[in-house]
Formats: structure tokens, sequence, C-alpha cells
């Protein structure tokens, strides 16, 4: 599979619902379960709008910087949130549009503080040159409320291989 091909095809978030909502604060508590799956599906889609929108920097805005890798994408486990947005971005500056269709999602509420992330869909990109690729792909996001701000702590992204 091609390097710009496991990098874009499941940027989701990432991809991560299109919604133009601002960055949503609450107060760090209990939160009612139905408020923290709202919160957690407003995160994914500013993440999906800024990947649509091919910005690197916004869509890595959501993603905590921690001491364990952030993000595995199709097999490969990026060291640190530097090295995963870097490779995003290089990917990202390859094409000209992205989208994501998902046909299936779910939030799981595991704590006051920490939620995941499930969805399945397909993307379809193209690239500087007019070619266009795309196909499924699978994601999870264990996403974690700090500071009263929804971020993603770790995602997991992969796509089938093509036979």
């Amino acid at each position: 599979m091609s390097r710009l091909r496991r990098l874009a095809l499941p940027l989701c978030v990432l991809g991560c619902l299109a919604s133009s909502a601002g960055a949503q604060t609450v107060p760090t508590g209990t939160l009612p379960q139905d408020s923290i799956e709202a919160a957690v599906r407003a995160l994914h889609a500013r993440m999906q709008q800024a990947a649509e929108q091919l910005n690197a920097d916004a869509l890595y805005g959501y993603v905590l910087d921690t001491d364990t890798p952030p993000i595995i994408e199709s097999g490969f486990l990026y060291p640190d949130r530097a090295t995963a947005l870097a490779n995003t971005g290089a990917a990202l500056r390859q094409l000209t549009r992205i989208s994501y269709q998902y046909t299936r999602t779910h939030v799981t509420v595991l704590s006051p503080t920490l939620a995941l992330w499930i969805g399945e869909g397909s993307a379809t990109a193209t690239r500087s040159d007019g070619s266009e690729f795309g196909g499924p792909f699978a994601e999870t996001m264990l996403c974690e409320l700090r500071d009263g701000r929804w971020q993603v702590r770790h995602a997991h992204r992969s796509s089938p291989i093509v036979r």
C-alpha cells in the first residue's frame, strides 16, 4: 500500500460529520452519558472538518501531546505527536480534496473523563495530479476530557489490504 494512501485515506477524523462547532469546554466532574457522547461526536466532527480542509495543524490541535505514541495507522505506530503530525501534513499536502462517509459510528462512555469513538466508512481523495483513490477504513479514538476540553489521547486507523 502506498505511503500516501496509508496516511491519507484514514485521516479523520480523525475524521474526524462536517460541523463548524467551536471547541467545547465543560467542567470536569460527573457528566451525563448523553452529554459525553454528544461532546465526543462534536470533537470528531471538528476533526473531520479539519481533515477535509486538508489542515493537519487544526486536525492535530485536538490530539493530546503525551509521552505515549498517539497514532497507529495501518500497522505503523508513530512514536510521538510531532512525527504523526509531520507525516499527516506531508500526506495532506499531496492532496487537493479528501472526504469521508461514515456507515457506522458508536461512542462508548468509559468514565466521566474517557470515551471510546468507533467508526467505519469510506474515504475518497484526489491527488494534486488529478488522480483519485479511495476505499474503506475503520478507526477508534480514545477521547479524554482534560482541562475542560475533549481531546484525542490515542487513535488507531486501518484500511483493508487491497489484493
